[in-house]
């Protein structure tokens, strides 16, 4: 092999792994400030999950909304309280499965965090958003889409994609 073509190989070689090496900044770049444009997001989310209007909310929905109230008029006409706390949690759960479905939030993080919660709230709430479809419009169909990817990955499932490990306290023996 000549000199010049050794010098003409090894150029082509330095430019090739170049420009992979540049590629792979360029994603990694880009894939960091999307995730910083997200961030500001997924804090708040996390943060109204935490507000004690939710937490009041999630625990009627849970023990008192199907002994208190029938399904049979929808959600919309229910009393000024129980539409208060199905509203909060239905409209927030609405919300997520928008950014979820379109793409915006990683399902992971979602069904990783708040999965059997998710599929709890549905199951209570599934027949007061069908009747009130029956009687209106097309209701909550990106919470109704989250309760379905919750229940076909569940939070353990994720939880180990994710790689999760545990750290059980010491034995006191």
């Amino acid at each position: 092999m000549s000199v010049s073509l050794a010098s003409t190989v090894l150029a082509l070689a330095i430019s090739v792994l170049s420009l992979v090496v540049s590629s792979v900044v360029s994603v990694r770049q880009l894939r960091l400030a999307n995730n910083s444009n997200l961030l500001p997001v997924v804090v708040e989310l996390f943060r109204e999950t935490r507000q004690p209007d939710f937490s009041r909310a999630i625990e009627y929905i849970k023990t008192d909304l199907a002994r208190e109230q029938s399904p049979e008029f929808g959600y919309r006409r229910l009393p000024e309280e129980p539409l208060r706390h199905v509203r909060r949690v239905s409209l927030f759960y609405d919300d997520v499965g928008k950014l979820v479905a379109h793409g915006v939030v990683d399902e992971r993080l979602i069904v990783g965090s708040y999965g059997p919660n998710i599929i709890n709230m549905w199951e209570v709430l599934a027949p007061y958003i069908y009747r009130e479809r029956e009687l209106t419009s097309a209701a909550m169909i990106y919470f109704e889409d989250l309760a379905h990817r919750a229940r076909a990955r569940p939070q353990a499932h994720v939880h180990q994609e994710l790689g999760l490990r545990t750290s059980p306290p010491p034995s006191s023996s």
